[in-house]
């Protein structure tokens, strides 16, 4: 018994221009075909790329999986592919695939298989096993086409994941207004198109002017603290923690009628992994870490409990406490209401 998710996340944009964040950063990349465009706030650090166009089949794919941007295409000179990536003293520029001479970069030459560093102030972190969930969706991840169906389960396991690639906002960072299951339902999509643009590149305001009320943050606040209160927003649609109460699937608006929520870190208590289809819970993981008791606040009356795949487990009672030891992985299915 095993739950995963086989899908890979790496949203990409064809258009010259686009922009997304640096994995690891609150770095904002704004890509044209000749011209790397990196900033943060008053800094920014721009990288020519002396390459003739046009550049056919330009892309820009921010690759969640492997926390980097590729940008790559056809120039007249011939292929290029390049791999930007943050570390803690500025961020490296890899040549992938370069044609032979080379891509100047207005102070040196970047050839295959070699990098170029440029150095910058940057805070550096990213959780190095994040929480991720799935939707069963398996459509290209075509941005500009992703916003524009506007359908949440294309839009939100990306935005989950790197909402968990980027620093934890200042301390000083303002909050969202806490919300109720039934009202982020009905905010979630317009919070969406308000305050992002481009490939998940938060913004305080709406600058489309799109007639959408939301609350207003101070416009010298970081709009990266967005991407994880969203985030925060939507995990609770899920699964939310109280001390050692779990609460799963309070909520499903109508479209997330079936899903994997995985590596869920449960404070004090362990990981945890479910899956649902058809509104109903079907099974779950939870890996111990620390001994004691467990309260699942669930739709189910009870449930089957086993800590070996292979044995016949015990019926649980959903209004009973779940004793757990750590090191121990419990296996939990047949609910049944």
């Amino acid at each position: 018994m095993k739950i995963d998710i086989a899908e890979k996340l790496a949203p990409f944009s064809h258009h010259a221009g686009t922009g997304c964040l640096i994995p690891g950063t609150w770095w904002h990349l704004h890509a044209f075909p000749t011209l790397l465009r990196l900033s943060h706030g008053f800094e920014k650090i721009e990288i020519p790329l002396k390459l003739t166009g046009p550049v056919k089949d330009f892309t820009v794919e921010l690759d969640l999986e492997r926390n980097c941007v590729f940008i790559f295409g056809h120039a007249q000179e011939g292929y290029f592919r390049l791999r930007l990536e943050a570390q803690n003293s500025g961020f490296n520029l890899h040549g992938e695939k370069v044609f032979s001479e080379g891509i100047f970069t207005g102070k040196e030459r970047l050839k295959s298989k070699e990098h170029l560093h440029f150095p910058a102030e940057i805070s550096f972190s990213f959780k190095a096993h994040p929480e991720r969930i799935s939707f069963g969706n398996h459509k290209q991840q075509d941005w500009d086409l992703v916003a524009r169906r506007n359908d949440l389960r294309e839009i939100l396991p990306p935005l989950l994941l790197l909402a968990q690639k980027i620093p934890t906002p200042p301390p000083h960072a303002p909050l969202l207004p806490d919300k109720k299951p039934a009202e982020i339902e009905s905010l979630i999509l317009s919070f969406f198109k308000a305050h992002f643009h481009q490939i998940l590149v938060p913004r305080l305001t709406d600058e489309q002017h799109q007639g959408i009320p939301l609350p207003k943050a101070d416009p010298s606040s970081e709009p990266c603290f967005l991407v994880q209160q969203f985030a925060s927003w939507v995990r609770s649609l899920f699964f939310s923690q109280n001390e050692r109460r779990l609460q799963i699937l309070p909520t499903l608006p109508p479209s997330f009628d079936c899903g994997r929520f995985i590596g869920i870190h449960c404070l004090g208590i362990g990981t945890f992994d479910f899956e649902w289809s058809k509104f109903t819970l079907r099974q779950a993981i939870l890996r111990a870490d620390t001994p004691g008791e467990v309260l699942f606040d669930i739709a189910p009356a009870s449930f089957r409990v086993r800590t070996s795949r292979w044995e016949l487990g015990r019926r649980q009672s959903a209004k009973e406490p779940l004793l757990i030891e750590p090191g121990n992985t419990y296996f939990l299915d047949r609910f049944q209401k």
